[in-house]
């Protein structure tokens, strides 16, 4: 939630500000088609692995591919858009620990930091094929979800790095999209 959170309250600061949705209308990107059908796709994953049946191992395997595309399309438009290139990192570091661990560790001390308790955590990392349970084998471990982010029970969860970068580089490259000069 984090991420649509950050690039509405950056596009509602953007206007607030002066910026205008139709400089970010006119903003032309190399693979637009395939970042609007992606970016989606990546928060909307686990309920459409859920719905289609799809087993664990397949459904790890295509979001790796899913990810390692929307990274080349996001680099592909980094050179003048550099918030793109932020975003791309955190897509990288999070495709980079879920390749060496199988899935996202998720630390149980974060979740019991925003208030869910250790059984009921356990119970939805084990329905959740990107995320597992962070324990002593977890490779890369300061790259997995180990950052509680407190607030409302809607809107509390516990991220990795990359999970910020990305927030930060999609909110900023709104902001900065809707405030280019057209010309």
């Amino acid at each position: 939630m984090i991420l649509l959170e950050m690039v509405v309250l950056a596009l509602v600061i953007s206007l607030m500000a002066g910026g205008s949705l139709r400089k970010l209308e006119q903003e032309r990107l190399r693979g637009e088609w395939l970042l609007l059908v992606l970016l989606p796709l990546q928060i909307a994953w686990p309920q459409f692995v859920e719905m289609m049946g799809m087993g664990c191992a397949i459904s790890l395997t295509i979001w790796l591919l899913m990810m390692t595309l929307l990274v080349v399309v996001l680099a592909l438009n980094a050179p003048h858009r550099w918030a793109l290139g932020v975003a791309a990192l955190g897509i990288t570091l999070n495709v980079i620990v879920i390749g060496f661990n199988g899935a996202m560790p998720v630390s149980l001390r974060a979740t019991s930091e925003i208030g869910v308790s250790r059984a009921d955590a356990l119970i939805k990392l084990d329905a959740d094929c990107l995320h597992g349970v962070f324990d002593e084998g977890v490779r890369i471990p300061a790259l997995a979800d180990v950052i509680a982010i407190p607030g409302p029970r809607w809107q509390c969860s516990v991220v990795s790095v990359g999970d910020l970068l990305l927030a930060l580089g999609l909110s900023s490259w709104v902001f900065t999209a809707t405030h280019k000069h057209i010309g």
